[in-house]
């Protein structure tokens, strides 16, 4: 409506049988696509970039999303002092809302009007489709009668008037808005000069190349799709079924990096490497077998693991090693003799998050030197003294203690309170952690932030009971809860005051602590055996310095 160019649109005319989809009409949210090949080799314009744009354009126009169309504010469009603010105003509606809308705002603006308040702005909401398939005569029509049902100023009739041309004017005249590309446009159907579909992808690659408007995976996910054309419904199709009965919030990229990993091409996205057809087809030929890996993982960390979550172990990159692991094992799961070595692997990643920082460097390593090694030989041990090496080397972990689980509180309060971290179905039952002591009295009598802010001083309760605890005592907020679940955290009643604070602290980090160990047969003197070590740092590890 600024009249500002939105970009480039780069399509491309093609005889070719391809897989293709038709734009959107009515878009909900979770809507699978329909594709469709070009068996017939009719002449078909596809989109190569400028597909979100362009989607967005035709739903805007002619289709709905989540059952609602777009409506635009008629009487919008005024000079704004700041050019980032919003000129024009569109939003979505269902046609009853609409109305209401426009009904009550028209009532307020002829009472304000009757009261002298002249300069008191009006809106009125129209469906764009209905504005756009307007001839000149009904638009004259309309501005009379708009003018005329609101009392509108000459300058309100005026400005009217100037938004439906501008309307008219931008989605069929202004070519300088959206500017269109189209490779191969009118050459012959048998022309050599066509372009083939590694030619393309090559365009693809390379325009996004510059000033990289889409994201890896996203350009990741469109390469294997030229080239894979069942990929672009069984990959979303996994993703929607892995994440049912759970809050691990997988998504495309987790599964195209758990791909990668498995066919041995590193955890990096390098788009260099999907430029050969052997390695589509290796990716191509693992799939089954990585959802199946993706599938036995996530079964293992629910139910071996008692964690539903992505967060509690700060990221899903510490579940890859896991899908490589079971990956290269027969039967896709973890041998009885292993479970033990797998959870306390997951624990350590969990509280120590080793990948989030250098992800994929560090991901990269430890498949290839500590995971690779084993499954090339067939060995179906998991290297658990290897995860302590790297931890070592990379976080400087040489024990479990406090210091451990301070890491990562909200995965040691969860596992202390047998909470597996699964979004709720009742938002007033979502669990949130709080000081039992609260942060600001105890801010007022001179503590610390890191002694206050101590996993020994959270609990997790239901968002609702937090909501109410504001800076009441302890003893005040805990006085509804039962002994026996006070007791299960470690909670002693008649610690609950700030005399004795730095007791109730120490006494139950103590506890937890022994709880964690025992729970996950944590041993110091067999697990970490680095304390004493001297090592040199590999500098590979860090490349920022």
């Amino acid at each position: 409506m600024r009249s500002y160019p939105i970009g480039i649109i780069f399509l491309w005319e093609t005889y070719d049988d391809i897989q293709y989809r038709y734009f959107v009409k009515d878009s909900r949210h979770n809507k699978s696509m329909t594709y469709h090949y070009n068996s017939k080799h009719k002449r078909l314009k596809l989109v190569l970039d400028g597909q979100q744009r362009l989607q967005s354009l035709y739903l805007g126009i002619y289709g709905t999303y989540e059952g609602k169309y777009l409506y635009f504010d008629i009487l919008s469009g005024r000079d704004m002092e700041d050019f980032k603010e919003d000129k024009y105003f569109f939003d979505f509606y269902v046609p009853q809302d609409a109305a209401k809308y426009n009904e009550k705002h028209l009532t307020n603006y002829l009472k304000q009007r009757e009261k002298g308040f002249n300069n008191y702005e009006v809106h009125c909401f129209y469906k764009l489709h209905d504005l756009i398939s307007m001839g000149r005569k009904e638009r004259q029509d309309f501005v009379r009668d708009i003018g005329e049902k609101y009392k509108l100023s000459s300058d309100d009739i005026l400005r009217l008037s100037l938004n439906l041309t501008i309307l008219d004017d931008t989605l069929t005249r202004d070519t300088n808005i959206l500017r269109t590309t189209i490779l191969d446009k009118d050459k012959p159907r048998e022309s050599p000069d066509r372009k083939s579909e590694s030619d393309v992808l090559e365009a693809f690659v390379r325009i996004n190349r510059e000033g990289t408007p889409l994201s890896r995976s996203d350009l990741i996910f469109s390469m294997l799709k030229l080239n894979w054309g069942e990929s672009a419904t069984t990959l979303p199709d996994f993703v929607d079924r892995i994440n049912e009965g759970n809050s691990f919030e997988l998504d495309s990229d987790f599964v195209i990096r758990c791909l990668f990993a498995v066919s041995n091409l590193g955890t990096k996205f390098d788009i260099d490497l999907l430029r050969k057809k052997s390695n589509i087809e290796l990716i191509k030929n693992n799939f089954n077998k990585c959802c199946d890996s993706i599938n036995s993982t996530i079964d293992f960390v629910q139910n071996e693991c008692w964690i539903a979550s992505s967060k509690l172990i700060k990221s899903y990159y510490n579940l890859v090693p896991f899908v490589y692991y079971l990956f290269n094992l027969q039967d896709h799961q973890v041998p009885n003799s292993e479970i033990v070595k797998v959870r306390k692997a997951l624990y350590l990643f969990g509280f120590t998050s080793p990948f989030s920082r250098y992800a994929e460097s560090r991901l990269s390593k430890f498949i290839r030197e500590d995971l690779k090694p084993l499954s090339d030989k067939r060995d179906k041990k998991f290297p658990l003294y290897k995860c302590y090496e790297k931890l070592f080397h990379w976080e400087g972990v040489t024990t479990y203690d406090s210091n451990l689980l301070q890491r990562n509180p909200s995965l040691t309060l969860h596992l202390v309170q047998r909470r597996s971290g699964v979004n709720v179905h009742y938002e007033k039952n979502a669990p949130q952690i709080d000081h039992i002591f609260p942060k600001s009295s105890l801010k007022n009598q001179g503590y610390k932030d890191n002694e206050i802010n101590q996993f020994a001083n959270y609990w997790i309760l239901s968002k609702n009971k937090n909501q109410n605890k504001y800076n009441n005592h302890p003893q005040k907020y805990f006085e509804d809860v039962d002994d026996a679940e006070l007791r299960r955290g470690y909670i002693s009643r008649e610690l609950l005051d700030f005399q004795h604070y730095k007791k109730f602290i120490q006494q139950r980090e103590s506890k937890i602590l022994e709880h964690i160990k025992k729970e996950l047969d944590f041993k110091d003197e067999i697990d970490f055996p680095f304390s004493s070590l001297e090592f040199e740092l590999d500098l590979a590890d860090f490349p920022s310095l």
